[in-house]
């Protein structure tokens, strides 16, 4: 389900970014040459349509990334790997008699924590990473360095609906596991089976309402009365080695 490569790719010229945006390429950045007035706007009119953010540059720019190529005003970096779709992954574990770890992030946005929960989730044999479309950290360069190169090999799916795809997968069932201080029990004192997924919230305010709503447990860590919460990559480490640890059992 994944097309495997060693690092990002830059591409440039108007026809074959066209044709990675009709295949549905991740970008991870777009430049667009300054000045060239209407010379540019069809492909501007492109990627306003396909919602991809582009940053407008002095042709000098350009000529360096493109090693003086025929960029046509437009060089973009596309994404160094190929998401995949959590139902059909999910499908195709639990057909092969798999009891899958998926780990769901929902709105982390610092590539740093992206980063350190993927070599984690590698470490403890999670089946897949599970993160949202927008309003979130990407694969990028940044992440697969935290990550020790981990994300090159763990699959990522990317989602549309966080909630939707939640749903079908406990509709398939798997225990939907929320870590959450606003949680009534310890993560130790909840039996934590595979196959699950564990979602994880945001750096800010934690996991959304709607998610919540479709957890079978929800769990916190036990923590010193002067402490509210643990870096989400810390708290990500210890729910997904508890969820190990009791099915080892």
């Amino acid at each position: 389900m994944r097309e495997e490569k060693t690092d990002s790719s830059l591409i440039f010229g108007i026809r074959p970014l066209e044709e990675a945006l009709t295949a549905k390429t991740t970008f991870l950045k777009v430049y667009v040459q300054k000045g060239m007035g209407d010379s540019i706007k069809h492909i501007k009119q492109i990627l306003n349509r396909h919602k991809v953010i582009f940053t407008e540059v002095p042709k000098e720019k350009l000529d360096s990334l493109s090693r003086f190529n025929n960029h046509q005003g437009v060089v973009a970096k596309i994404s160094s790997i190929t998401y995949s779709n959590a139902e059909e992954l999910v499908k195709q574990l639990m057909d092969d008699d798999k009891n899958p770890l998926i780990i769901a992030l929902d709105r982390i946005t610092d590539v740093r924590n992206f980063g350190a929960i993927a070599r984690t989730a590698m470490a403890a044999g999670a089946s897949a990473i599970i993160i949202p479309e927008k309003g979130a950290a990407t694969v990028t360069e940044d992440a697969i360095k935290t990550s020790a190169g981990t994300l090159m090999h763990i699959p990522v799916c990317r989602s549309q609906n966080m909630f939707q795809t939640i749903k079908h997968l406990k509709d398939e069932g798997l225990q939907i596991i929320c870590a959450t201080e606003k949680a009534n029990k310890e993560m130790y004192f909840e039996k934590l089976v595979k196959p699950c997924v564990i979602i994880v919230g945001s750096e800010e305010d934690g996991i959304q309402p709607a998610l919540l709503k479709l957890a079978d447990k929800m769990v916190k860590i036990p923590m010193n009365s002067e402490l509210d919460s643990l870096n989400v990559s810390v708290a990500a480490a210890l729910i997904m080695y508890e969820v190990v640890r009791q099915n080892m059992e």
